[in-house]
């Protein structure tokens, strides 16, 4: 993949599908995070290659020290199924832009929700999940989307393929906390 850089992490690892399917320098330092173990072990199996293991709510500050930093971190499909709006999904991004060298990349993909145009069979998945708590992004947009990357890096691309968002954020601004306020020196 264009985008992954020496040292990557992967965010939402899920099934392991993405890391299976990308191309990996063999220098590449590996790091998986998520929530749930079990996928964890899978993804680290399928990925074929030495990885580090966190087992992590990314909603909350990451367990690593501040000098642990990545040029690269992925999140595929993983906003969509985080609780609430896109504005307090912000702190995801927060934490993960804090682990971020200043020429790193943040990149995935996400499901948008009600105003995109999910066809019938597409709301009735998007109500149950919702409703059920898999999903969180009834009213995810791409605006909000890329109003919330824009607040913390210099250089962001969001291309609408059917009803995902897939981002691109460059060039991270260290110095905007997730109030969008500028935090002390």
């Amino acid at each position: 993949m264009q985008h992954v850089g020496s040292r990557h992490l992967d965010v939402g690892v899920g099934s392991g599908f993405y890391l299976a399917n990308t191309q990996f320098a063999p220098a590449t330092q590996l790091t998986l995070m998520d929530l749930n173990q079990h996928s964890l072990n899978a993804a680290a199996l399928r990925s074929r290659r030495e990885v580090k293991c966190i087992r992590h709510n990314i909603m909350q500050s990451l367990p690593l020290p501040k000098s642990a930093v990545f040029d690269s971190i992925s999140m595929f499909y993983l906003l969509h199924c985080l609780p609430g709006t896109f504005a307090e999904k912000e702190t995801a991004i927060v934490h993960l832009k804090e682990h971020l060298t200043q020429s790193g990349t943040l990149y995935g993909a996400t499901i948008l929700g009600d105003g995109v145009g999910h066809n019938w069979f597409g709301q009735k998945l998007m109500r149950i999940y919702n409703r059920k708590g898999i999903f969180g992004n009834k009213e995810d947009s791409p605006d909000m989307l890329n109003t919330i990357l824009k607040r913390h890096f210099g250089n962001v691309e969001i291309r609408v393929v059917g009803t995902v968002a897939l981002f691109i954020a460059r060039e991270p601004n260290q110095t905007v906390n997730n109030e969008g306020k500028s935090a002390k020196p």
